[in-house]
């Protein structure tokens, strides 16, 4: 009995033990304490796990989570371009800005964004050319932060500490000034591998070396105009061809060779080939230094400074042109001057002697054109020429106006001999009217009041004359233009 009674107790202490304990799909079912975070969609592994996704959740609960473009990578491969930039299907970036009307190939160009600079964010590009596509590599395309000293911020197209894309352009990416879609985009996506922001303009792509050529064509078609405008009407090929030479295209009122107005036509024909360069690469006109309307300045008023010197030192005064005209000594018909015998000599020497002066002058003004064709299109409006050298080109144009003033000519001769020739001729006639006392009819009528010595001293000084100027200017006097005018 006894027995029965503990085994019975034993047997309810062992059925209250495992009611008290749960059931294996109660433990199954209950939940932990920290519950780790389950993916959308995600579904139990083997033995209840669930697997864990370290990336951002998917919009699409179907697709893995995307991690964020890094900003310093490539966020688009050339065959992405339709899609990631064309097509427009990415957020529109800020407006882009160009301080010149056509891109210029060959060289760095900046590129504005009115966007803030951000440290670390960097611009990529692109360009499109409607059948073609092109991406700038990494390194073609640099991202700075604007400053004051920008060409675009003084030109108030950009704001100081926006952004600036500086791109390496290649000649090969331009062909006759086409036009393309340049685009500017960043790769700062939170969201994915995409571009953030798409920045995007229409432009003309100039070509350099076709720029280059069209350039030399276009100083070599000015020169040659030159050459065809100054030519004479009998000019066959062989003398048109000579007559190219620089010597003779900036040949003087004397015929030879001037160098005041071969470094005129030097300057203008270089600051034009710039100036046009600079119109066919950018589309725009720039402005000159002053250093370089200096040098024009110089050179121009030294050509006409000179050229008024030989207009006063070469050609005879007013009397004596008329006294040669009324004698039958030159034509009445204005001479045209012969360039035909101009040579390079005539820069470097006066009245056939090396002059030192002249060859300083030229000399350092090929420097300065060598510096000006070196310096390029983009310093002409900055381009400065040391005061020295600028001295010194001045200094050579006033020893060389000087040089004229002070040198004697065969012209001053002859004025001055023509000159005591007329003085003799009105002394013959007025001593013949005194002893007439009254006009003498002829020079046979004068002879006779006058006397034989007096007469045939006249002529001799007057063949002396004639020997003076046929040496000075080339025209052989007659015998019966020598006879003095009493009438």
């Amino acid at each position: 009995m006894l027995r029965s009674f503990i085994v019975a107790i034993y047997a309810l202490a062992l059925a209250g033990c495992f009611s008290a304990m749960p059931s294996k799909a109660q433990q199954s079912n209950t939940p932990s304490k920290d519950p780790a975070p389950q993916a959308p969609g995600a579904t139990a592994g083997r033995g209840g796990e669930v697997p864990q996704k370290p990336e951002a959740p998917s919009a699409r609960p179907d697709v893995e989570a995307i991690a964020p473009s890094d900003p310093q990578k490539q966020c688009v491969q050339l065959g992405e371009f339709a899609v990631e930039l064309r097509s427009g299907r990415n957020p529109v970036g800020a407006p882009i800005v160009l301080a010149t009307n056509f891109l210029p190939t060959n060289q760095r160009v900046d590129i504005g964004v009115r966007a803030p600079f951000v440290d670390g964010v960097r611009y990529f590009a692109g360009i499109d050319y409607g059948d073609e596509t092109y991406l700038f590599k990494r390194q073609d395309a640099v991202t700075h932060r604007a400053t004051e000293s920008d060409p675009l911020v003084q030109k108030h197209l950009l704001e100081p500490n926006q952004t600036i894309v500086t791109l390496n352009m290649s000649d090969d990416l331009a062909w006759f000034w086409s036009r393309v879609n340049l685009y500017l985009y960043t790769c700062n996506n939170p969201a994915g591998q995409s571009p953030w922001r798409v920045s995007s303009v229409s432009v003309r792509l100039s070509p350099y070396w076709l720029s280059i050529i069209a350039v030399a064509a276009e100083i070599l078609v000015l020169y040659l105009w030159i050459a065809f405008a100054l030519r004479k009407q009998d000019h066959t090929l062989a003398s048109f061809l000579r007559a190219l030479n620089p010597a003779q295209v900036s040949a003087g009122p004397d015929g030879k060779g001037s160098l005041s107005t071969f470094q005129t036509l030097a300057f203008s024909l270089a600051v034009a080939a710039l100036i046009t360069l600079l119109l066919l690469q950018t589309g725009t006109l720039v402005d000159l230094s002053g250093s370089i309307l200096t040098l024009l300045g110089i050179s121009g008023i030294g050509a006409t400074i000179a050229r008024g010197t030989d207009s006063q030192r070469n050609s005879l005064s007013a009397e004596n042109r008329a006294w040669l005209l009324r004698h039958g000594w030159i034509p009445v018909a204005k001479t045209v001057v012969d360039p035909s015998t101009a040579t390079w000599r005539d820069f470097f020497s006066t009245d056939g002697v090396f002059d030192v002066y002249r060859y300083q002058s030229f000399i350092f003004g090929l420097v300065v054109i060598g510096g000006l064709i070196a310096a390029g299109v983009n310093q002409l409006s900055t381009f400065v020429v040391p005061n020295t050298i600028l001295g010194i080109v001045g200094l050579s144009q006033v020893v060389y106006i000087g040089g004229k003033l002070v040198t004697p000519t065969n012209i001053s001769d002859l004025n001055a001999a023509i000159a005591g020739l007329r003085t003799d001729e009105q002394k013959l006639k007025a001593a013949a009217v005194a002893k007439k006392q009254g006009q003498v009819a002829s020079l046979g009528e004068a002879i006779p009041l006058v006397g034989q010595d007096i007469y045939e001293a006249y002529r001799q000084k007057a063949r002396d004359v004639a020997a003076i100027f046929t040496d000075a200017t080339g025209i052989v006097v007659a015998d019966a233009s020598l006879e003095p005018i009493v009438i």
